[in-house]
């Protein structure tokens, strides 16, 4: 069994007795593994809290939807799912929309470092204010945030931070350049997601030959993504 698997099996709640007893001595003996096993730990935290902010205000909007329009938007609602429906046969003999798989599988990668910012020197504070703009979804801004601290120090999340952040702000070639300039070293517990983004990237402008070779790299990774990647595969062959 791998460590990916340990920390899977840990995670979901499965874990028996002696695989939980295995995990301790890793986080004890094994500091790879014990990188390996809280960054897991930090990814699954953002994005339920991610999903939980998502949900909050999907719940504050239809609180706030008390107009007599609102019983006719459901019906349109319901033809729309009806017109989709009978429309699901056209879909499958047409060849794949690149810009809405794109759109169904692209979602900013959650802020896992700043939480984990302690000394506030000068330089963590400008991490701060970038994951700040990161947050709000201003992206144009923390693509040039994240530029400068990847320029200052190489620090290699922010050169990550700020590939994604210019694919948030539909900047997929200079995101693209980004992730593929050979200066910067990849982070191992960043190599599937890397793979996967620019997978996704090189999808959107159109490239599927580079898209699928990515996306097959992401399968061949421990990675949470892996499974999804595949997905996006057999709907662009």
């Amino acid at each position: 069994m791998t460590s990916f698997d340990l920390i899977d099996k840990y995670i979901q709640k499965t874990a028996t007795p002696e695989e939980l007893q295995e995990i301790n001595r890793l986080l004890e003996e094994d500091p790879a593994f014990k990188e390996e096993f809280y960054f897991h730990l930090e990814l699954k935290e953002a994005i339920k809290i991610e999903e939980n902010q998502k949900l909050k205000k999907q719940l504050q909007k239809l609180d706030t939807e008390k107009s007599p329009k609102k019983f006719y938007l459901n019906m349109y609602k319901v033809a729309a799912v009806l017109i989709i429906g009978l429309g699901i046969l056209w879909f499958f003999n047409t060849s794949p929309n690149y810009d809405k798989i794109y759109a169904e599988n692209f979602e900013p990668f959650p802020n896992i470092v700043a939480p984990t910012v302690r000394d506030l020197n000068a330089s963590e504070n400008k991490t701060a204010v970038a994951f700040r703009l990161y947050d709000n979804q201003n992206y144009t801004a923390a693509a040039t945030a994240f530029k400068e601290l990847y320029d200052q120090d190489k620090t290699s999340y922010a050169n990550f931070y700020y590939a994604i952040s210019l694919m948030a702000d539909q900047e997929f070639e200079k995101a693209i350049q980004a992730l593929e300039t050979p200066d910067w070293e990849v982070p191992e517990k960043y190599l599937g997601y890397t793979d996967w983004y620019l997978g996704l990237a090189y999808l959107k402008i159109g490239d599927k030959e580079s898209a699928r070779d990515y996306l097959y790299k992401t399968t061949q990774t421990n990675s949470y993504i892996a499974e999804q990647a595949q997905k996006v595969i057999d709907k662009i062959k």
